[in-house]
């Protein structure tokens, strides 16, 4: 864990850039209420239920798949680990509050605002999940359960990831939350929106050159 090797200043920038830009752009997706990543989807339906802040029970429920990582996938845990599971859901909230405050409720009431703040989040959401992933400063706790179980019982990695999210949309369903289409969007495209971008960072930060040497 926290090996050195890792941590270098392009991917700790990389990695809070990628962390704050996702709380920022989560507050507008659960805001807008079109639906948020398969995780969010889970927390923020205990969060309403229990009304509980939604940083909270990120924490709660990341510190619960936390223990199997410490077990089978301690090379899963660096710095982005913390920093995602206790910085994101936080940084929403405030964001979420701020947002109701200050700006204009047309951005999330109105069809046609609705689904332009959902597209432009969205987007942005997608690029700042890419950033945090390609900075390879750890897995955040609820990532690491499909990871950990596709190795262990050898099996492809995107069957088991599709099985976990749909689990975790069947315990946010059971908690109480209504399904939306970007909950959907979001398990289909993170993985391609990862490396897709990282083929960029790769290229801007000159690490595919390095890896061609």
């Amino acid at each position: 864990m926290f090996s050195k090797e890792k941590m270098n200043k392009d991917s700790i920038i990389l990695m809070f850039t990628g962390v704050i830009g996702m709380g920022i752009f989560l507050s507008f997706l659960l805001n807008v209420d079109f639906g948020v990543d398969t995780a969010t989807f889970l927390n923020n339906s205990i969060a309403v239920r229990t009304h509980l802040p939604l940083g909270t029970i990120m924490i709660l429920m990341n510190s619960i798949c936390l223990v199997p990582q410490l077990i089978f996938g301690r090379d899963l845990i660096h710095l982005g680990t913390i920093a995602n599971m206790t910085m994101i859901g936080y940084i929403a909230d405030f964001c979420r509050f701020l947002e109701n405050r200050y700006l204009p409720a047309a951005m999330f009431q109105v069809l046609g605002w609705r689904i332009l703040t959902f597209a432009v989040s969205l987007f942005l959401f997608l690029i700042c999940v890419a950033l945090y992933m390609n900075a390879d400063l750890g897995q955040v706790p609820f990532d690491s359960i499909a990871i950990m179980v596709s190795r262990g019982f050898h099996l492809p990695f995107m069957p088991v990831r599709m099985a976990w999210d749909f689990l975790l949309i069947a315990g946010g369903i059971l908690a109480g939350g209504r399904l939306h289409i970007a909950t959907v969007i979001l398990a289909l495209t993170v993985g391609p929106a990862v490396t897709a971008v990282g083929k960029v960072i790769n290229r801007i930060l000159g690490r595919d050159q390095a890896l061609d040497k």
